[in-house]
């Protein structure tokens, strides 16, 4: 049974969104079930995790400054910890959690195959992830507003649309040379939008089963994923074209242990 506090605190949208997804696949969360936010940012789900009664960590290899107050107190608590990129270990002992989660993270990881070792080692052999992140065919891509630009990464490319104005919240004082410079240190340096077929086969070379699972985030999304949902019982189709156009969640369980 989850204790809410005396203020009865409502959970969040993505927070449900999570909830209703893994109760699709047979999952239902309660007080001992053990919750790894990969790639936590600010620790804001991590806080309302631990809130709403459950045991829930965070970890990331740097942090947001949305809420710095709180983040170093998790920090120093033990709940949010630092990952160490010289020594990519996540800093929990193996078999720690029943689900890990991560949102808008994996298209940042550079090492896939060494943070999805890790993430099956951390987590229990019983366990189960799942994993929202941005489609490599966005049309506008989500960081730097260009068109494209998750595939498109030329400077020619990016000249022309900053050329045209295109500026985000850290661009805004620049010109357009100065930020189409930043934009493509920033893409090269800080993403990785791969395919469907490599998303696929990274996540298989660590788990049994691996499921995409853009429909189910569509049926608890809003308004509009939810009409989504909706039509694409008349066009099954729509599932793929919104994940290859917007978002992908994937759901893994039954991790393939190392051998020692």
């Amino acid at each position: 049974m989850i204790m809410k506090s005396e203020t009865e605190k409502q959970p969040s949208f993505q927070l449900t969104l999570k909830l209703n997804i893994i109760k699709e696949f047979g999952y239902v969360l309660d007080s001992n079930s053990v919750i790894l936010d990969f790639g936590c940012g600010s620790g804001k789900l991590v806080k309302e995790f631990c809130e709403l009664g459950y045991q829930a960590f965070g970890c990331c290899t740097r942090f947001s400054s949305e809420d710095a107050e709180h983040t170093e107190n998790m920090i120093n608590n033990g709940t949010v910890r630092i990952i160490d990129l010289d020594n990519y270990v996540l800093p929990f002992e193996d078999d720690t959690f029943d689900f890990i989660f991560s949102q808008s993270v994996f298209e940042h990881v550079k090492n896939y195959s060494e943070s999805i070792s890790e993430i099956a080692r951390v987590l229990k052999p019983n366990g189960f992830c799942l994993h929202t992140f941005v489609s490599r065919y966005r049309p506008i891509e989500p960081h730097v507003y260009v068109p494209f630009s998750s595939v498109i990464q030329k400077t020619s490319w990016l000249n022309f649309w900053t050329f045209l104005g295109i500026r985000n919240e850290w661009s805004a004082e620049l010109d357009a040379r100065e930020t189409s410079i930043k934009f493509y240190n920033y893409l090269k340096e800080e993403t990785n939008y791969l395919s469907r077929k490599q998303i696929a086969n990274e996540f298989g070379m660590h788990f049994e089963d691996v499921k995409f699972c853009e429909n189910l985030l569509n049926k608890y999304s809003l308004v509009k994923g939810k009409f989504l949902y909706s039509l694409s019982k008349l066009f099954p189709f729509i599932p793929y074209i919104y994940s290859a156009l917007y978002s992908r969640a994937v759901f893994t369980r039954y991790p393939k242990k190392k051998s020692c």
